[in-house]
């Protein structure tokens, strides 16, 4: 993991950005450089983590993430505490076979597989090849309940 994260000097300047208030800036910037981000742009962060970094209140972070949210910049999840910046790909290149195995372990992690999903949808988009053939979507597991919910019937002669 990076010990650092760059800010590109356009973000002042995006039309998205300029339209933001003070307060929605620095979320933004908070969401993008915090300690727990990833090369990915998914990455677990409790909302307490928040709290106490940023120094809003509960009530402050879930209306912050949810108006990201309904600007269609992140998604918060609130079952695996997981966050996923939309555009992070965008910004951040993944050309370099070391950041794209970096990101191929990253994925491995996420509890939330919609955000896996949606990861390489994004990849396809900005012309990104990610080799998805070694990512487990769970299948190998389905198939395996499959065929042993067959076998149980067999052995009781359903």
């Amino acid at each position: 993991m990076a010990i650092y994260r760059q800010v590109h000097v356009d973000f002042w300047q995006d039309g998205f950005v300029l339209d933001l208030t003070p307060e929605e800036k620095y979320f933004f910037l908070y969401l993008m450089t915090n300690s727990k981000t990833t090369q990915c742009g998914i990455y677990e962060l409790p909302k307490r983590i928040i709290e106490t970094e940023t120094g809003y209140n509960r009530e402050t972070v879930e209306k912050l993430l949810d108006r990201f949210s309904d600007y269609g910049k992140v998604e918060y999840n609130n079952d695996t505490k997981e966050l996923m910046i939309f555009n992070w790909i965008k910004y951040n290149k993944i050309n370099s076979p070391k950041v794209k195995q970096c990101i191929v372990k990253e994925l491995k992690k996420v509890k939330h597989q919609p955000f896996v999903d949606r990861f390489y949808r994004l990849c396809k988009q900005f012309g990104y090849p990610m080799d998805t053939v070694s990512v487990n979507y769970g299948e190998e597991q389905e198939k395996e309940e499959e065929q042993e919910k067959e076998r149980k019937g067999r052995q009781r002669g359903i």
